[in-house]
């Protein structure tokens, strides 16, 4: 379904995202994970072709054979909602707010060229889909007349519309009570596609994941089956996460990770990590490629 291979950031000479590479089968659900400023979400708006202005992506990216990166934007149009859908973290700002939302759920059905009137019909269908009460009478609702579970789901109706393969969901869930979060992610699974799903939240990962790719500094460190990278971690980093997020006995500390994500343009050579690594040795000076069968990692000195 989705084939990445070299795929690269950058804001002139400044490299945001550097060589990642990673497939997703049809139906398979992917997790992203990695601390804020490790390059998730500029992975998945380069394959959505919505980077900003001044940024630039190069590399190889194929959805469902059609390419990615280096394609016109007239093209990158005709594919966005069709081929590949996106649902962004805060659907007050996503959401349109001058227009009701049953017509933001129907104009992206016409502009791929659906009856104006079968998309009406089909804009109500699909808010009983995602499970919003009254569908009809939402469709009339303008999103601040909505909570923000309702907005997220008025979200995945619109990303849903003309049945993409590819569903990317970025931080849906974040702004969300534990309750509805959940039922949000029953959702997402039933009726995405294939999944690229990116969070913050590793019991989140747990719970709707297959595979998860872990990012740092902008590339991947470590890749594998959600259950074998969450049990037996490879890369430092990983183990770091895991055990920061994990409950500790009563009067015992809570790991940390030392230090903060350094800035783009601010990791150092070699290992991305080895700064804020205690295992780190000369040898991280040299940068580990991510090797490994199934469970692939980039560490000199991996865990076990």
């Amino acid at each position: 379904m989705l084939d990445v291979e070299g795929l690269s950031v950058a804001a002139g000479s400044l490299e945001l995202v550097r060589e990642v590479s990673f497939s997703i089968a049809p139906g398979e659900r992917v997790g992203l994970i990695g601390e804020s400023g490790s390059g998730k979400s500029l992975t998945a708006l380069s394959l959505m072709g919505l980077l900003p202005e001044g940024v630039s992506a190069t590399g190889r990216a194929r959805l469902d054979g059609h390419d990615l990166v280096g394609v016109p934007e007239r093209e990158l149009k005709s594919l966005r909602g069709r081929v590949a859908s996106m649902v962004f973290q805060e659907p007050m700002t996503a959401l349109n707010p001058t227009m009701r939302v049953g017509a933001q759920v129907t104009e992206v059905m016409t502009l791929h060229g659906r009856p104006r009137a079968a998309a009406r019909a089909r804009a109500v269908e699909l808010l009983e889909r995602v499970r919003l009460p009254h569908p009809a009478q939402i469709a009339r609702s303008y999103p601040h007349q909505l909570s923000g579970g309702q907005r997220q789901r008025v979200m995945l109706a619109i990303a849903l519309a003309n049945e993409p393969g590819l569903l990317i969901c970025d931080e849906p869930t974040t702004a969300l009570d534990v309750t509805v979060q959940q039922q949000m992610l029953e959702l997402i699974v039933e009726l995405a596609p294939a999944l690229l799903f990116i969070t913050h939240d590793l019991a989140v990962v747990a719970s709707v994941c297959e595979r998860v790719l872990v990012m740092y500094g902008g590339r991947v460190v470590e890749s594998g089956p959600m259950r074998e990278v969450f049990t037996r971690p490879r890369h430092r980093y990983t183990e770091g996460l895991l055990a920061a997020s994990r409950l500790t006995p009563r009067g015992t500390r809570l790991p940390t990770i030392k230090g903060t994500v350094p800035s783009a343009g601010e990791f150092p050579d070699g290992c991305v990590f080895r700064n804020r690594c205690v295992h780190a040795s000369g040898e991280c000076v040299t940068e580990p490629a991510l090797t490994g069968d199934g469970h692939a990692h980039a560490c000199w000195h991996p865990g076990d």
